[in-house]
């Protein structure tokens, strides 16, 4: 049986986006890197919160509201967390990092002048498993089919996006940090426990900030 774990945190004041949806919401384009399967060593944490931000503002446009961008900063917080819940193969808000240890405190770790702030936490398998039942054809070599027959792919950067972000839709606290209309600014990390069933798990992390801009932005 698979397992779909999902976490939310806020801090600030939080709206729920009202509104109608855009008129034009393209697709988002993902590109050739980030169709390509994870590895298990060495993840592209830009790739990734690139697709991350795709997936998200797709949805955010189909809602009505304003796209997110990408800061570097929130990647690397982002990124930082998700390895340590792969490490210790568990899923929570706080961490024992230094300087790091709950999201209010790894946002504010990134220097910038956040006026408000959430985050959303995930962990799903390494293969890209559909909601029904699948078949084992060989674990030892991470072989799975789906009731059709047809054999399960590892997750790519692009496709555990929008798997995470269609879970996060479907659960009323992640949606509301998703959509929310005061955040501007975003950064997703990724990491990966190899010991998980099924060939490995990941965990992943998605920052959302209001933002009043530092100093210096970089």
């Amino acid at each position: 049986m698979r397992k779909l774990t999902l976490l939310a945190a806020t801090i600030g004041v939080l709206a729920i986006p009202t509104g109608q949806a855009l008129a034009a919401c393209t697709a988002p384009s993902y590109s050739s890197a980030m169709r390509k399967a994870i590895p298990t060593t060495g993840i592209n944490q830009a790739q990734f919160s690139q697709a991350l931000q795709l997936a998200a503002s797709f949805v955010r446009c189909k809602a009505g509201t304003k796209p997110l961008a990408l800061h570097p900063k929130l990647t690397t917080v982002a990124a930082t967390h998700s390895q340590w819940m792969a490490k210790h193969a568990k899923l929570s808000h706080k961490s024992t990092v230094s300087g790091m240890q709950s999201m209010a405190i790894r946002l504010r770790s990134t220097g910038l002048r956040i006026g408000a702030g959430a985050e959303n936490i995930a962990g799903f398998e390494r293969y890209n498993f559909p909601a029904g039942a699948f078949t084992i054809t060989n674990a030892a070599t991470c072989k799975f089919k789906s009731q059709s027959g047809k054999p399960i792919p590892a997750h790519s950067y692009a496709s555990l996006a929008e798997t995470v972000v269609a879970g996060w839709m479907g659960s009323p606290g992640h949606r509301k940090n998703l959509l929310n209309r005061q955040y501007q600014h975003t950064g997703g990390g990724l990491g990966f426990d190899p010991k998980a069933q099924f060939c490995g798990r990941f965990y992943i992390t998605q920052d959302y900030i209001k933002w009043h801009g530092p100093a210096s932005e970089n």
